[in-house]
């Protein structure tokens, strides 16, 4: 049976308030007994202390008096009321008592008798003794390395038992008390206490797919709860920018999709109408090819986002020599950029060694140079550098293109994202490449950047963490 955060909390308060509260009674039980024993002791011992001078002469012999306990108080200001004393022979008989000690006798245990004989003085609780107990002093009276006798002084423990009875009955209903009245306080301040719990976690049952723009009430005390409520509404924020990119993805790519399979379907029903051209039905099968190999890009683009989706935090990584991987794009894209008009050359090439996975970082700098290559006018030039600058690998792009207008340059990372009047379909593109760059960049613990102005060309920037030193 699971119990509720308020009732744990109320019920580890309690107990750990009567755990609290019994060791403190019982403490406090303990220093008050020691300080009656220790005042018994002082009392008894110095009425032990004065019957030793009494009972013995200076020549040695003992010598007892009647009712020696009355004449100790009257003349010697020794106040003997509640006190017994008994004095025994070397051999445990009894020589004298005092006189409230008609009917009873003090016992000497063995232990006790045999440390007189050895000249120690011990104190004990006698409970043979009467109804109550008695703390009982047994001292050796010697002279002359002799001993002369033992005297014996109790006291009854009557009072003390009274007053530790009365205190365990005012200790124990106290405590019981304080621990009901504690629980009670301690669950209604845990109910308030985590009544925004309460509150947070309807509102949270409330947010679904469709209300994502809802909020936690966050108008809470900034401690535990209140940071639990700014975190979760940061988590929502995060879902539903996610939800909203999921939404525009599928649209875009719908879209995409459709453009070309729109253009193929009116294509082939001309050409349905006018079978007896073939100059035109071939026209037709040739631009139905564009269309193919257009979806079939825009198809295995979506696939490589997928698969960076999945790989993210898993991605394998091994030493990759980055300045190998530029030298064979750059060789590979020298035609495209010759057909198209446009000089590529390459500025600086330092050898620098990256981990990560060798086919995706291929991936990136052939996006960026094609990238270049395509929204460069004929004419114009296109420059690659590849610059160590620890603990980075620096590799960027530099075009002579149209540029990218301020208002355009924050969005162009997204997905499908193109700029209307640089990016036009003419050239092929579905607004996927630059994303796919980011991903990889972030997928290998870097970043890319763009630096761009209306026609004065566009500059990307990708920085990788260079391998630690003895990579292989």
């Amino acid at each position: 049976m699971a119990f509720s955060i308020r009732t744990r909390l109320t019920f580890w308060y309690t107990t750990l308030l009567f755990v609290s509260l019994l060791a403190f009674g019982a403490i406090f039980s303990y220093s008050l007994l020691k300080i009656f024993i220790y005042r018994m002791d002082n009392q008894i011992i110095s009425i032990a202390d004065m019957m030793v001078h009494t009972v013995i002469n200076p020549s040695g012999k003992l010598f007892i008096p009647r009712d020696f306990d009355i004449m100790l108080e009257r003349f010697f200001g020794v106040r003997t009321a509640g006190s017994y004393i008994q004095v025994l022979d070397p051999h445990g008989g009894i020589l004298a008592k005092s006189s409230n000690m008609e009917g009873i006798t003090i016992t000497v245990p063995a232990p006790t008798y045999r440390a007189a004989i050895g000249g120690a003085t011990t104190y004990e609780v006698v409970r043979k003794v009467g109804k109550y107990p008695m703390r009982v002093v047994t001292k050796p009276i010697e002279h002359g390395g002799r001993l002369v006798a033992i005297v014996q002084v109790g006291t009854s423990l009557e009072g003390m038992d009274e007053i530790f009875n009365s205190l365990l009955y005012i200790l124990i209903p106290g405590i019981i008390a304080s621990v009901v009245v504690a629980g009670a306080v301690g669950w209604f301040l845990a109910r308030k206490a985590l009544k925004p719990v309460i509150e947070m976690t309807a509102t949270a049952r409330k947010i679904t797919a469709e209300n994502l723009d809802e909020r936690i009430r966050a108008d809470v005390p900034q401690d535990e709860l209140g940071r639990l409520a700014e975190t979760m509404n940061e988590m929502i924020e995060r879902l539903e920018h996610s939800f909203k990119q999921i939404r525009q993805f599928t649209g875009d790519a719908s879209h995409e999709l459709k453009t070309p399979l729109t253009i193929l379907k009116g294509e082939i029903e001309m050409a349905l109408r006018s079978k007896d051209d073939v100059k035109y039905m071939k026209e037709v099968l040739a631009s139905s090819i564009e269309e193919i190999d257009r979806m079939n890009y825009i198809v295995k683009s979506l696939l490589d986002l997928a698969r960076m989706d999945v790989e993210k935090g898993t991605l394998a990584k091994h030493p990759v020599r980055l300045d190998k991987v530029v030298s064979e794009r750059f060789e590979h894209l020298k035609k495209l950029a010759f057909d198209n008009g446009v000089r590529l050359d390459i500025l600086e090439r330092s050898p620098v060694t990256v981990l990560g996975d060798e086919v995706r970082l291929s991936q990136l700098v052939y996006n960026l140079i094609d990238n270049a290559i395509k929204y460069t006018p004929e004419g114009g030039r296109v420059e690659v550098s590849l610059q160590e600058k620890a603990p980075n690998a620096v590799f960027r792009v530099k075009d002579t293109g149209v540029g990218i207008s301020a208002d355009d340059l924050p969005f162009i990372f997204d997905r499908f994202y193109r700029v209307d009047k640089a990016r036009t379909r003419e050239v092929g593109g579905a607004g996927l490449g630059l994303s796919i760059c980011m991903e990889i960049a972030e997928a290998h613990g870097g970043s890319i950047e763009a630096q761009s102005a209306p026609g004065a060309g566009s500059t990307f920037t990708a920085t990788l963490p260079l391998a630690p030193s003895g990579a292989a």
